[in-house]
């Protein structure tokens, strides 16, 4: 086998005549060691969470609203229900945030 110093001597035929060739020599005691891949068991779970929540989602996924009306005033008055219910602890903060204001108005008058 040549060393670089020979192989940098060639001419660029020569170069080209031993790569036509095929007739490549390879040192018995030379080995190829490719790395091992090893998967780590932190990607085994991760894989393993997704492909359940995706299933889990695909069992549980709604094909339409369950709860409809047909008659619009039914769905007018279930609405209004709704908004009432949200809507009267707003209230109820509303008015203490009012006297927590008059209070402080207290306070900074004579700052």
């Amino acid at each position: 086998m040549k060393d670089l110093r020979e192989i940098e001597k060639l001419s660029l035929e020569d170069l080209r005549r031993i790569g036509d060739d095929g007739q490549i020599p390879v040192p018995e005691n030379w080995k190829v060691r490719l790395p091992e891949r090893k998967v780590a068991p932190v990607w085994i779970a991760a894989a393993a969470a997704v492909l359940v929540g995706v299933v889990w989602f695909g069992m549980n996924r709604q094909s339409g609203p369950k709860d409809t009306f047909d008659d619009p005033y039914l769905a007018y008055a279930a609405v209004e229900e709704a908004l009432l219910k949200v809507s009267a602890p707003l209230n109820t903060a509303a008015t203490k945030v009012a006297e927590a204001e008059t209070q402080f108005d207290k306070i900074n008058y004579w700052k």
